[in-house]
């Protein structure tokens, strides 16, 4: 390679380089690192999630048959976002906005802090459940 090409290859790498910064392109064409593995796409999660037609219907599934336990028993109801947030005898069972502290999610997800993994006495509700459960809490747990 002579001289005169090399600068003209390295002239027109500098180039598309700063059309690259100077039009806001802050990754320089690197892809984007992938999702850790485990973590939902973000088209997998929808943008708001309705409890109505999402939420309740988890809770309503006859293999799981939370509203059938959860009429009530230890003073919790699942069967509207007012009846979980009032709770029952632990206290309320979400914290709009805080999936993370809403004994609901503690209770679903593997080594609850205290009792048994919820549903008691059946299968575990899959990961994608949950995730769709966390997602309405922290979207501020609506009525919706």
């Amino acid at each position: 390679m002579t001289r005169t090409t090399f600068v003209k290859c390295c002239g027109g790498m500098l180039m598309v380089h700063a059309l690259l910064v100077f039009s806001g392109c802050t990754d320089m064409g690197i892809d984007p690192a992938p999702a850790p593995q485990g973590a939902p796409a973000e088209e997998d999660t929808p943008a708001t999630v309705s409890f109505s037609q999402t939420i309740r219907p988890i809770f309503a599934n006859p293999s799981v048959e939370c509203i059938g336990c959860h009429g009530g028993t230890n003073g919790l109801s699942v069967g509207t976002p007012a009846d979980l947030l009032r709770g029952g005898l632990h206290g309320p069972a979400i914290i709009p906005g805080n999936s993370a502290q809403s004994l609901l999610v503690q209770k679903l997800s593997a080594n609850p802090p205290f009792g048994e993994q919820m549903p008691l006495g059946g299968t575990p509700l899959p990961d994608a459940s949950i995730q769709l459960i966390r997602t309405w809490i922290d979207q501020g747990a609506k009525d919706n």
